[in-house]
């Protein structure tokens, strides 16, 4: 989400987070931890009102780890990083895609049912895991989220449909076109229409996409526990290329669960 920067905290406050959940929500900026830190966060988030902080920590890193642990942040995820080498397109072109589904670009009509899907489809993620987000709150994040995608966030939505054209489920692509480096950002299948070769069509379908749009290399995140996703990534050609510690701390009473 947008994140306001000041230039001396090691804190930054974000804004996009703060005004949906209703409270004052801030992330730690580096990926490691110390006591020297942790009083200057403290110094940060007092000075800043800050009802919650967001940490992603480096997995490697012991005293970042007990840091952590020492200051009252609770672990709520593990990110993992997957990336894959963009094939050449002809050899996409002959992948053998699983029968059935129909996969297109989303249209404006197709939103409704995006929308259902995605409160139900991401629960692995941390926004589930931790329950100061209430569940109602963190299924509306989703939802607005793939709305955010289809309104323009996302340059494409791919869309697996039924044989009826019904939306059964989505994937959106990012393409820094600078680099050459696209990302997977949300992906969903609708849970009636999980184990169907849905997520593999439209992983292939995203491939072929960035490949004719100039992408050399494609990244995705998805959660520690979400073994079905890391082993969809890993027959579709991603490999781990990280993994990291997601955070969080609360410091006043749950006025989350009040909004």
């Amino acid at each position: 989400m947008t994140t306001l920067m000041h230039p001396t905290a090691v804190c930054e406050l974000l804004p996009w987070d703060s005004e949906f959940f209703h409270c004052r929500i801030g992330k730690l900026r580096g990926d490691t931890l110390n006591e020297a830190d942790a009083r200057e966060i403290e110094e940060w988030r007092r000075s800043e009102r800050i009802h919650g902080l967001y940490f992603l920590a480096r997995a490697s890193c012991p005293v970042t780890i007990q840091t952590a642990a020492n200051h009252g942040f609770e672990l709520v995820d593990i990110r993992v990083t997957l990336e894959c080498s963009v094939p050449n397109p002809r050899d996409l072109s002959n992948t053998q895609l699983p029968p059935k589904p129909d996969i297109r670009a989303a249209r404006s009509e197709d939103l409704p049912a995006l929308q259902a899907i995605a409160r139900t489809a991401h629960r692995d993620s941390r926004f589930f895991s931790d329950p100061h987000f209430p569940r109602h709150k963190a299924e509306a994040l989703y939802s607005t989220w793939i709305g955010l995608e289809y309104g323009g966030r996302a340059q494409r939505v791919w869309v697996a449909a039924s044989s009826a054209d019904e939306a059964l489920g989505y994937l959106s692509c990012h393409l820094d076109s600078t680099n050459q480096a696209g990302q997977i950002g949300l992906m969903g299948i609708d849970s009636r229409a999980r184990g169907k070769g849905l997520g593999k069509s439209l992983v292939l379908t995203a491939l072929q996409w960035f490949a004719s749009h100039g992408g050399k290399e494609v990244t995705v995140v998805t959660q520690g526990k979400n073994i079905a996703a890391q082993r969809l990534y890993q027959r579709c050609g991603f490999v781990i290329r990280d993994l990291q510690l997601w955070y969080h701390k609360w410091y006043s009473p749950p006025v989350i669960q009040n909004a």
